[in-house]
């Protein structure tokens, strides 16, 4: 874990597959959380030129109070997946899925999909402290 300043936080994990996950987490505080959902939407779209598709998926979880915006990515693009999380007043977490070489969906589609997997299970079992 990086602690950038008292409001942010970033981690990496790099994996066997040559894959890297960012994780960013902000203190909302003082802060609109419309900025941090724009900024997250911004960096997702940033991929639609390589991108043949982004599906966003809404997350809404009112139990847990978890809230946010999954981008799966299909095509060459850098990224495959991205996320942001959410209680709509403190917390704020984004995070994306990078390989850390030249994209290719086909070759690279098994990993891609296990490692989407498991993504997917991190955000579903999701909770704040």
């Amino acid at each position: 874990l990086h602690v950038r300043s008292r409001r942010q936080r970033q981690m990496c994990i790099r994996d066997r597959y040559n894959c890297t996950i960012h994780l960013s987490y902000f203190d909302i505080q003082g802060d609109t959380l419309y900025n941090f959902i724009e900024e997250a939407r911004t960096l997702a779209m940033k991929h639609i030129v390589k991108a043949n598709q982004i599906k966003e998926t809404e997350i809404a979880n009112d139990q847990k109070n978890v809230y946010g915006v999954i981008y799966d990515f299909e095509g060459e693009t850098a990224t495959n997946l991205q996320f942001f999380l959410t209680d709509n007043s403190n917390h704020f977490i984004r995070g994306a899925m990078y390989y850390n070489l030249v994209p290719q969906p086909d070759s690279l589609e098994p990993v891609t999909s296990y490692i989407k997997a498991d993504l997917h299970h991190f955000i579903e079992s999701f909770s704040w402290r």
